[in-house]
């Protein structure tokens, strides 16, 4: 079922008082025409001058009496709080006087130089014209048909809209099958040429993320190949003593070739869609108290300390693997900034109504460039102080782990130094 959106009400009551002050207008000309001077319809025009006043405004008043041909001895007037005509004619000894409120909220008043009723009897909205009887039946009927009018022509323009809404939303989320087109039917105008460029943009980016995919997956497999028979190489040159020093220094080098590439095809993974991840039933807290435990060794070796600062369970529906990957990056990215001696904190969180968990790990390192924040969760994204410090694709990964269940992850630098990663996460069913 389709959402009315408020694009839907703007445009449904434009078109309703359009056309219903077009009608009342319409239907005030067509009595007035008929009208001759001498004829007793000042109660009419006062009824139908008060009521237009209350429910549109001053502007249609004044459209009511520019169109009324008034004999010489009738007038009206609509007089501001400053005794200024606003509309009608100018009555200098007003026999009838009544204070209207305007749709605006000004506080006005209407004179004429006779008071209403004649040989129909009655006053301004009593038994005269369109105040009873019959004559009310072609308002009703009017008023009904504008609006039915005016909530198709806005349904017609905004349903097409609230599918390309949710199809743009679609190839955001990277659900590049998405297509617009066969949802308008046989409708034809510029909104369905509309459609048809939206879906051809979503193809030609679903074949953009497919190049690039598997172009990292040709790459990376390629490059295992080589790697697999240089490390058989290695294990061979081990066995020469004199060569040692030299073997070493490959070894170092294929571990971290292999490391890329085992990054590369993380990063590949990630980048998919969101649905195509295995999920099963994970508590998050037990999965840091792992990644915590494990990063202590390496902490400990220049005399720092990981400290877990965990609340309850929180067991949500996620890839276990790709959160511990994520987690894994940031924490072991804070032990290697962080200064010797000092504690990296990771403190996890959750909201009043438990479905949300928020996790902040702190280090005490030099911090980031506030122009590089934003920058250091995109791929080979380092500073230039670091050049060797590792590929840059640590917070890249962490980034589309997250997104992919919904989450969030921001950095912001200490006040009394070091940095600061939030990694916010929904719970899912």
């Amino acid at each position: 079922m389709i959402k009315l959106s408020r694009l839907f009400w703007k445009l449904f009551l434009a078109f309703w008082l359009a056309t219903t002050l077009t009608f009342f207008v319409g239907i005030a000309f067509v009595i007035l025409s008929k009208s001759k001077p001498g004829d007793p319809h000042l109660d009419t025009i006062l009824a139908s001058e008060i009521h237009l006043l209350e429910e549109f405004g001053v502007e249609s008043g004044m459209q009511l009496l520019t169109v009324w041909r008034h004999p010489d001895d009738q007038a009206i007037g609509v007089y501001d709080s400053n005794e200024q005509l606003l509309a009608g004619s100018p009555v200098l000894h007003p026999v009838f006087e009544r204070t209207v409120i305007s749709k605006e909220g000004i506080e006005l008043s209407l004179r004429s130089t006779r008071a209403p009723g004649g040989p129909n009897g009655g006053g301004p909205g009593g038994g005269t014209g369109m105040g009873e009887g019959p004559g009310l039946m072609p308002l009703i009927i009017g008023t009904v048909m504008s609006a039915l009018f005016s909530g198709y022509m806005a349904f017609y323009l905004t349903w097409p809209l609230a599918f390309l809404r949710r199809a743009m939303s679609d190839v955001a989320q990277g659900r590049f099958g998405t297509r617009v087109k066969p949802m308008m039917g046989g409708r034809r105008d510029e909104i369905v040429d509309l459609a048809e460029d939206c879906d051809r943009m979503a193809n030609q980016l679903k074949l953009l993320v497919d190049a690039q995919q598997s172009l990292l997956h040709d790459i990376s497999h390629e490059l295992r190949s080589p790697l697999t028979r240089m490390q058989a190489a290695i294990g061979l040159l081990h066995q020469d003593p004199a060569r040692t020093e030299m073997v070493g220094r490959i070894e170092r080098e294929s571990v971290r070739m292999d490391t890329l590439i085992e990054a590369l095809l993380t990063l590949a993974r990630v980048q998919g869609r969101p649905d195509s991840i295995e999920r099963e039933s994970v508590d998050i807290l037990e999965l840091l108290t792992l990644i915590v435990e494990d990063a202590q060794f390496e902490a400990g070796i220049k005399d720092s300390r990981v400290v877990l600062q965990a609340c309850p369970p929180f067991v949500s529906r996620v890839s276990g693997e790709l959160l511990y990957r994520c987690f894994e990056n940031v924490i072991r990215n804070a032990v290697r900034y962080t200064q010797p001696g000092s504690v990296v904190r990771v403190v996890a969180e959750m909201n009043l109504a438990c479905t949300r968990l928020r996790v902040r790990i702190t280090d005490h390192g030099p911090g980031v460039e506030e122009q590089r924040l934003q920058r250091i969760f995109q791929p080979f994204e380092r500073g230039a102080s670091e050049p060797g410090s590792g590929f840059g694709l640590g917070l890249a990964i962490a980034l589309r782990a997250v997104e992919m269940h919904g989450g969030t992850i921001s950095a912001y630098n200490q006040a009394s130094g070091g940095l600061t990663v939030e990694i916010n996460l929904p719970r899912q069913s």
